[in-house]
């Protein structure tokens, strides 16, 4: 089984999931048990995405390459995508605890399932993963990434993001519910010690100064009873994100701590 079940968790046979995927290595998913930290992300996340609507993924700026890997038999994973996935929906394979995410993606065409830790998914069956703004969020990622890198196929291409240079935390970060912030050379040498190469990278904004970021901060948690200001303010980050033009590089990956965010494309060898 892909975690014990408890009283919070409810377990189904995974082909009944899956049917078009081979064999897994287990033969059930139990829904995780939902600890403090898990309960805060999915609070934060779920009240925006059951407002949001799932935006065409022509519009991000990454799918320009995202569609460099793509080939008729394909199959791609994202996780924790909530409503904004860049990914194609119908036909993609999605992972993510919030219910409205879920919900809005099954509806559009996805296959998606609400799981945290070990991916229910057999050995390299994909060949594009994504993980946009996600492992920040998760205790564990030393299991996140080993899965990612054991359900992506030899060849195959994942596709991630995350803030950098843990001398930025600020109020911000915990308001958007971080654990951490990476060294990006540090980050790169565990993908590498799991077979993922990082090919390139470029990088976004995401490098508030410590005064700026606490009064960010401070104010997203102020507002969190104001879901339609939350809502606006959401609408208007992925719209600034969807005008972005990408710069790519293969030198030192510390560069990318300049700007504090990181955006990169690994390869499985």
């Amino acid at each position: 089984r892909l975690a014990a079940p408890g009283p919070d968790s409810r377990c189904l046979p995974l082909r009944l999931l899956f049917p078009q995927l081979p064999r897994y290595g287990s033969t059930t998913l139990c829904e995780p048990p939902m600890t403090d930290l898990v309960n805060k992300n999915e609070e934060i996340y779920s009240r925006l995405w059951s407002r949001l609507p799932i935006p065409g993924h022509e519009e991000w700026p990454i799918w320009r390459e995202l569609a460099k890997e793509l080939s008729p038999a394909a199959r791609l994973l994202e996780l924790g995508s909530g409503v904004l996935p860049r990914i194609p929906v119908r036909g993609g394979y999605f992972v993510d605890l919030a219910q409205p995410a879920l919900r809005k993606l099954q509806q559009h065409g996805g296959l998606a399932v609400r799981s945290a830790g070990p991916l229910p998914f057999a050995d390299g069956v994909f060949q594009v993963v994504c993980a946009f703004e996600v492992l920040e969020h998760i205790p564990d990622d030393d299991t996140v990434l080993s899965e990612l890198a054991r359900v992506l196929a030899p060849g195959g291409a994942l596709f991630f993001s995350v803030p950098v240079d843990p001398a930025l935390f600020t109020r911000f970060d915990t308001a958007c519910g971080h654990v951490r912030r990476y060294q990006a050379a540090e980050l790169r040498d565990r993908l590498a010690a799991r077979g993922l190469y990082i090919e390139r990278w470029t990088t976004q904004r995401n490098n508030y100064k410590p005064r700026v970021g606490n009064l960010i901060g401070a104010f997203l948690q102020a507002i969190e009873g104001w879901p339609r200001l939350t809502l606006l303010l959401k609408r208007r980050a992925v719209a600034a994100e969807m005008r972005l033009r990408y710069s790519w590089r293969s030198d030192d990956i510390r560069g990318s701590h300049q700007a504090g965010g990181l955006i990169a494309i690994a390869r499985r060898r």
